[in-house]
């Protein structure tokens, strides 16, 4: 008898689902729907003109990669800095780069990206990068050790530099262009630059 209604229980179940009237917890949706999450807000827009400029059939897919990364170009503006012989031996600072308008004091996650960059890729071509952002000691927490900072009240009171690297973001129909040079701080003058471009589809990959 027991084995007879063990069978019975699933053809109960299926015709239960068919009832417009069910209520039964075993009626309902077992599998919930899948939950979408909305794309994430790119940092960077491709201007409009240079999408206007693309014909009406062509659309970018998806999944397209450079196989070029920002390092790369990074790397480009770092070399050709170096090769000024007014920069050697010296103790360069390197802030955000910005955006050239009228304020010269917006950054982007590519602004910042490009000066951690070249705090790496300068000493490898014998450039003296200080670390302006050093703490005067070393901060330890349980979520880890800490010794950079932006807060100024944290920071090492002396800090030593001759000049600094700095330089500025041009938007275009086609990418970014990068102008950087290094000032010298008694003087003001210009002892290096540099120029550089970076394409639509390597700022599109580059997340905050």
């Amino acid at each position: 008898m027991m084995r007879g209604l063990i069978c019975l229980v699933p053809l109960i179940l299926a015709a239960c689902s068919n009832l417009s009237f069910c209520g039964a917890s075993h009626c309902q949706t077992i599998d919930p729907e899948p939950v979408t999450l909305p794309e994430p807000t790119p940092w960077y827009r491709v201007p409009a003109t240079a999408e206007q400029s693309e014909p009406a059939s062509y659309q970018m897919p998806y999944w397209a990669q450079s196989q070029k990364r920002l390092q790369h170009y990074a790397d480009q503006l770092a070399y050709q800095l170096a090769q000024a012989d007014a920069v050697k031996g010296q103790r360069l600072a390197i802030s955000s780069f910005v955006e050239l308008d009228e304020t010269l004091s917006q950054s982007t996650p590519l602004g910042n990206q490009l000066s951690e960059l070249l705090r790496t890729l300068l000493p490898q071509h014998g450039v003296t990068v200080v670390e302006h952002k050093l703490t005067s000691r070393l901060w330890v927490g349980p979520h880890g050790d800490f010794a950079l900072s932006r807060d100024a009240r944290l920071l090492a009171k002396q800090l030593e530099m001759d000049a600094i690297l700095t330089g500025t973001l041009v938007t275009t129909e086609r990418g970014m262009e990068i102008q950087a040079r290094v000032v010298q701080l008694d003087t003001q003058s210009i002892s290096s630059s540099a120029t550089g471009f970076i394409p639509h589809l390597v700022l599109n990959q580059i997340r905050p």
